[in-house]
């Protein structure tokens, strides 16, 4: 058992490399790749492990070595198949003819017969389905391919076949052995992880479909109802003057509010800029200032502004309004009892930042991070897409978002939008 401690050292080297080697090809099964490109992945990574442990051998006695060249040469062929055996073999054949170790045509036949072994499992091996019975094929592979090329050794030199040479041996069997059954244990975990996150994208997907199939119906078979009802009201023969005004006003502004959720819709469908131009963002503020305000001063609200000047960006003037106007409405409305709505604009380099904050209830640490996820609001009534829309626009523009919000606080959004120049009109 000396021989064992004397190269725990050398056994370390060759757990690390096979950790590493073993890890690029697991991190390659996260992504979609053909038949062709995997095979070619598992047989690079198997024949640089192969070649980094024959480099750092367990000298066992005088000329005799000792390594873990078998575990990337089984997991390989277990699961590359029968010509990633091949050439596998191979790469270990050749390397060792490389290195110059003598013996090589007992190491070109102890070789073939494990690459005959690899040859018949690998049928078997593949078929398999259940976990258990897949670690027990490799085990049993693993140990018979081990113990033929140890007890080629003192076949070679009878001298060397001594007890601690077979408690070696045993020792050797049992870590390639484990060896081998973590990869391939590791491996099935990360295939099975791959089938899962795949079915559970699927199934969001299927979600966010329903979820938005439900959102449509409701939000806009609702005006259309409202709008149904007073249109089927104006047929009444003894209305007056007044009321078919009123049901007709009624009746629009019910389509108004239809129209308003289809385009947000769309939006967010279809993010991409269509007649983009040159925007003064100090002028389109001012803009929306006065849109928005009769709206803030009905919720009790006072409009700050500090504007910098000559700030300009590229985008649909449509498009960012929309953008904005969510913003401000949200600021407005996240104040139910009044309160004060900042807005900024400020260039710094090469961007443009407009910063709107509130005094209203804030967000706490788990809504900030759903917001802007399809569907997630704060209030009692809506739907969250108007957020969404906001990620969309930005996004498109080549922008970001940052968002700071304390509960009961306030919140403080950041657009931060690339500038244009002037010229550029």
């Amino acid at each position: 058992m000396n021989i064992l401690f004397e190269n725990s050292d050398t056994y370390l080297l060759n757990v690390f490399l096979a950790y590493f080697c073993f890890s690029i090809y697991f991190k390659f099964l996260e992504k979609e790749t053909s038949k062709f490109t995997s095979t070619l992945v598992i047989t690079l990574v198997c024949g640089v492990f192969t070649i980094f442990c024959m480099s750092f051998p367990i000298t066992i006695f005088k000329g005799n070595l000792i390594d873990f060249r078998q575990v990337p040469l089984i997991v390989g062929a277990l699961y590359g198949g029968r010509k990633v055996a091949l050439i596998l073999t191979g790469i270990l054949l050749g390397y060792r003819l490389y290195l110059g170790i003598p013996n090589f045509h007992i190491a070109f036949l102890l070789y073939s017969s494990i690459c005959v072994l690899l040859f018949l499992v690998i049928p078997f091996f593949r078929k398999i389905e259940c976990l258990k019975r897949k670690l027990l094929t490799a085990a049993s592979t693993s140990v018979v391919s081990a113990l033929i090329t140890s007890i080629a050794v003192p076949l070679l030199s009878p001298a060397v076949f001594t007890l601690d040479y077979l408690m070696f041996i045993v020792s050797v069997v049992i870590l390639q052995t484990v060896g081998v059954l973590f990869f391939v244990l590791v491996n099935e975990k990360a295939k099975k992880n791959k089938i899962l996150s795949n079915e559970i994208k699927k199934l969001e997907k299927l979600k966010t479909v329903s979820t938005i199939a439900a959102s449509i119906s409701h939000e806009v078979r609702n005006p259309l109802t409202v709008t149904k009802g007073f249109l089927q009201m104006l047929r009444e023969p003894n209305l007056s003057d007044k009321d078919k005004k009123f049901y007709i006003n009624t009746a629009l502004e019910a389509l108004e509010k239809a129209e308003s959720t289809i385009t947000d819709y769309l939006t967010f469908a279809k993010p991409s800029l269509g007649n983009i131009e040159i925007l003064d963002l100090h002028r389109q503020l001012i803009s929306l200032k006065n849109f928005i305000e009769p709206y803030a001063a009905m919720n009790n609200v006072v409009i700050e502004m500090k504007l910098e000047e000559d700030v300009y960006i590229a985008g649909e003037k449509e498009k960012v309004h929309q953008c904005l106007i969510n913003i401000l409405k949200n600021g407005i409305e996240a104040m139910p009892q009044g309160g004060k709505l900042k807005i900024s604009l400020n260039r710094l380099g090469n961007e443009a930042t407009v910063t709107i904050s509130d005094t209203g209830i804030g967000m706490n640490k788990e809504q900030l991070e759903r917001l802007g996820t399809p569907f997630f609001t704060t209030k009692d009534i809506g739907t969250g897409l108007g957020t969404m829309v906001v990620y969309s626009v930005v996004k498109s523009m080549g922008g970001n978002i940052t968002i700071d919000s304390k509960p009961d606080k306030g919140t403080r959004f950041s657009v931060i939008l690339p500038v244009a120049q002037y010229s550029d009109l």
